[in-house]
């Protein structure tokens, strides 16, 4: 019975080195073949590495020429964040898809579902990412800028900030107007004081019995005297039309910009205060009846 129960342990013992025998031949064919599909997918993961460093220094180095180039453009700190951080995700997303290509993953499935992602949130954003398009091509047309006097869709004032979505204003009586980005870019936009010189337009009626000489010469003497009006420019006043009850005259001064509301309230006035001295009448409305005998 003792040699019986050895022979038992003995096979046992000779299954148990067969059975362990076996699975270190498994192991050692799943490195061999673990070490061979390493070398061969050793260039990929080598170029994969190569993209996600050279990618990494590219977008920092766009990110800030983008910085740069819209800090020069006088752009809000508000915008630039955004458009910044819009870029750089952007290019991390295509750059992760360049390394997972690189890895010799299926990207096409991945691509189609960020493609659709994208148009659905462009659809729903449709109107927001319009307003951010125009608010980024303001700032970099600058075609206006902080400060200006600007004129769209009726409503005149002073740009106070140019933001993602909409343009502020501050109209001559202190009201805060915002209007969308969007409207701004797509309408006509009178900037009344971009450039360094403004024209006055002054109608100045008179009755038909004044001389018209005499008056043109009261003006303009007057005009001469005004220190705030550019003497080299072209100023004149011109017959505009007839009225019902006056000649229309249209006295056409220059000044700087920067004073052209003081300007014209002091040529209003100085002109109305010079025809009065000199006897011109300013006339109004009137309706003359002649009764047959």
């Amino acid at each position: 019975m003792f040699y019986t129960l050895l022979d038992s342990n003995i096979l046992d013992s000779n299954l148990l080195e067969g059975d362990v025998q076996e699975n270190l031949d498994k192991l050692q064919v799943w490195l061999n073949g673990l070490g061979d599909w390493f070398i061969g997918y050793l260039p990929n993961l080598i170029a994969a590495i190569i993209l996600f460093i050279g990618g990494f220094w590219l977008i920092r180095l766009l990110v800030h020429i983008i910085t740069r180039a819209l800090k020069r453009s006088k752009a809000d700190h508000t915008i630039i964040s955004f458009i910044t951080s819009v870029t750089k995700t952007l290019l991390w997303i295509c750059l992760s898809v360049c390394i997972l290509a690189a890895l010799r993953f299926d990207v096409s499935t991945l691509i189609a579902t960020l493609g659709a992602a994208v148009v659905t949130i462009g659809l729903a954003l449709k109107d927001s990412l319009a307003n951010v398009a125009s608010g980024t091509l303001i700032i970099l047309n600058r075609k206006f800028k902080t400060g200006d006097f600007i004129e769209t869709e009726g409503i005149i004032g002073e740009v106070m900030k140019i933001d993602m979505m909409y343009t502020t204003l501050r109209t001559y009586d202190h009201k805060e107007v915002l209007i969308p980005n969007s409207r701004i870019a797509s309408n006509n936009v009178i900037n009344h004081f971009n450039l360094g010189d403004r024209r006055l337009e002054i109608p100045i009626p008179i009755s038909y019995e004044q001389d018209i000489p005499k008056a043109r010469k009261v003006i303009m003497d007057y005009v001469a005297t005004v220190e705030k009006v550019m003497q080299d420019k072209p100023n004149k006043i011109i017959v505009d039309g007839f009225g019902e009850s006056s000649v229309n005259m249209i006295l056409y001064v220059w000044c700087d910009s920067g004073e052209y509301w003081p300007v014209i309230y002091e040529v209003r006035e100085g002109v109305k205060q010079a025809l009065d001295k000199a006897g011109i009448e300013i006339p109004f409305n009137q309706l003359d009846v002649h009764l047959d005998k």
